[in-house]
């Protein structure tokens, strides 16, 4: 039985990312919501970004849309912009605009339309604390990206460090998704075993990827899965690999009712794809380097973001 029919609201910052690599540099769509979208998307799946982006980078919401997700934003002065600088497997941030957090208004404007919630933040101001609150009621399943829960911000530059909302998040969720800096910094900073912290926080399943050693999945049983990456022929990009991963596991365990094995297996597949630059090509994603050109441009009303004038 398919438990997701009515969709996933994916909740964090979509943002503008400037990529400099060793040889070029290039503006593109970004963040837990784009990559995670168009994969629920790709399966079926309706998706909903719940996400503040400035009017005048309609570029973002041309992009979402014609990937047949609907956005809803409140106002934001500006988008959220981050600046990678990327090396093979290395990257260094820098986050130069930060979009308004994202409030409890919101989130009720989808709550029930949704089946479930993927929180995505990318760092952690990215959700207000009210949000996650609010939700300890719902009947909504929950998954969580720890990403931005893992990153502290100083002078723009950004650092690992396990913020104090982490603990908010991991306390809704029922699955969980970390890499292995983020895992280990989580438990480092409970200062718990990942059996104490699933029982503590009541988690049902936390997936831990490994990049090119694969991953694995511990139950709140205490069963771990262990799965091997798929392989990558030509790497592009390891971009949005996790993100990819996470929403297909959750594509597959939830809305085709996998076993966690087949789920993971299938999952590295595809995000083995993201990183050869196959599953969203680079072209979907890219952004010209002058985009706010497009605010002027006329639009019909599915193609820009809901509003929501919040003070």
């Amino acid at each position: 039985m398919n438990l997701l029919k009515k969709g996933i609201g994916i909740v964090g910052s979509t943002t503008i990312d400037k990529i400099i690599a060793k040889d070029h540099s290039f503006l593109k769509l970004g963040g837990v919501t784009t990559y995670a979208g168009i994969t629920y998307r790709r399966h079926g799946i309706p998706a909903f970004i719940i996400s503040n982006i400035a009017e005048q980078d309609l570029q973002v919401i041309h992009k979402l849309h014609a990937a047949d997700i609907l956005v809803f934003s409140a106002k934001s002065d500006v988008s959220t912009y981050f600046v990678n600088y990327t090396r093979g497997d290395i990257r260094h941030q820098e986050l130069l605009q930060q979009a308004e957090p994202i409030r409890i208004e919101q989130i009720q404007t989808i709550i029930n339309r949704a089946d479930g919630l993927h929180l995505g933040p990318l760092h952690p101001l990215d959700i207000e604390a009210g949000v996650l609150r609010s939700l300890h009621d719902s009947n909504l399943k929950i998954f969580l990206d720890v990403q931005g829960y893992t990153r502290q911000v100083k002078n723009k530059k950004v650092y690992r460090s396990v913020s104090v909302q982490m603990a908010a998040g991991l306390a809704l969720a029922q699955i969980v998704k970390a890499n292995e800096a983020e895992y280990h910094a989580i438990l480092a900073f409970y200062q718990m075993t990942l059996a104490e912290l699933m029982h503590y926080f009541k988690i049902e399943e936390f997936v831990v990827t490994l990049g090119d050693k694969g991953g694995f999945v511990q139950k709140h049983s205490g069963e771990t899965i262990h799965y091997d990456a798929a392989v990558v022929k030509t790497p592009v990009d390891t971009t949005g690999a996790g993100d990819v991963f996470l929403a297909a596991y959750i594509a597959r365990r939830l809305g085709d009712r996998e076993d966690i094995p087949d789920a993971c297996f299938y999952a590295a597949e595809i995000a083995a794809r993201q990183v050869e630059g196959k599953y969203i090509p680079k072209g979907l994603l890219t952004l010209s380097e002058n985009h706010e050109k497009f605010k002027h441009q006329n639009t019909n009303p599915r193609q820009i973001p809901t509003f929501f004038p919040y003070s």
